[in-house]
């Protein structure tokens, strides 16, 4: 069996797997939930009438990124570890799978399983403002938004929240993710050092800058790091997407070898 269909069965496998975990869909309505409820008046509801399409699905993806990433990493912090806990270690050592292929294709489903309900979340939003709106284009500004705003954030989320776990435990992991997450994507970075609003934030500050024509939340923003935070535009917006997206390789490339590792300390 080639690698690329290891990964591939693999990525299936775990998609399937993942998709039908009720906590991933409790998670994800909860947290999309609060956060319509309590966006306050500075909120995607509150556009007033002819806001352009594009700008209103912007607004709501990047309302989105503030919680759901959250809750798509408290479920996929396990999915590296649980095998040794389980006690499959030792099977899947004897699969003609190797590690790289495992690894690959649980990143890839688990990328793709938080995907599938964080992209119908944007398409109910976009439901509900194409019958305020009376505006089809809602559902195809709702794409782009998910393209450029959350799915680089969801890469390098599901990336981390993988590995980490190898080096720490999943409990750990999760409380310290937290922790992260709001230190790094929402602290004002003039009150400490943070990287809110810079190139590196998965919240999708510069996407969603791009899209809405306005500053969103801290990107391009002054104070600590601020070497980090170039002036909001399409060509910070394509490299935020591209930083993004390569900083989940490195922890992808060392997963193999922290598995290895662990096997055979077990």
């Amino acid at each position: 069996m080639t690698t690329m269909r290891q990964t591939w069965a693999v990525t299936r496998y775990e998609f399937r797997m993942q998709i039908r975990k009720r906590s991933l869909w409790i998670t994800t309505a909860t947290l999309a939930v609060v956060i319509t409820l309590t966006q306050g008046d500075r909120g995607p509801r509150h556009l007033p009438p002819g806001t352009p399409p594009r700008e209103v699905m912007a607004d709501w993806a990047l309302l989105m990124s503030i919680l759901l990433p959250i809750g798509f990493g408290m479920v996929l912090a396990d999915r590296l570890t649980r095998d040794r806990r389980l006690g499959l270690a030792s099977l899947l050592e004897s699969l003609p799978t190797g590690r790289g292929a495992l690894v690959a294709g649980k990143y890839l489903g688990g990328l793709t399983s938080t995907a599938v309900p964080a992209a119908l979340v944007l398409l109910t939003a976009a439901a509900g403002e194409t019958a305020n709106r009376h505006d089809p284009a809602l559902f195809a500004w709702a794409a782009v938004a998910f393209a450029l705003i959350t799915l680089p954030g969801l890469a390098f989320v599901t990336a981390f929240a993988l590995v980490c776990p190898l080096l720490t435990t999943a409990p750990l992991f999760r409380v310290l993710f937290v922790g992260y997450w709001f230190w790094g994507n929402m602290l004002n970075p003039d009150l400490l050092p943070s990287m809110t609003g810079t190139l590196l934030t998965p919240l999708g500050d510069y996407p969603a800058t791009w899209l809405m024509g306005e500053r969103a939340l801290y990107a391009g923003a002054d104070g600590w790091l601020e070497f980090l935070r170039p002036h909001p535009g399409g060509t910070a917006a394509l490299l935020a997407i591209a930083l993004l997206l390569l900083l989940s390789v490195p922890p992808l490339a060392l997963a193999p070898a922290l598995l290895r590792r662990r096997n055979l300390s077990a």
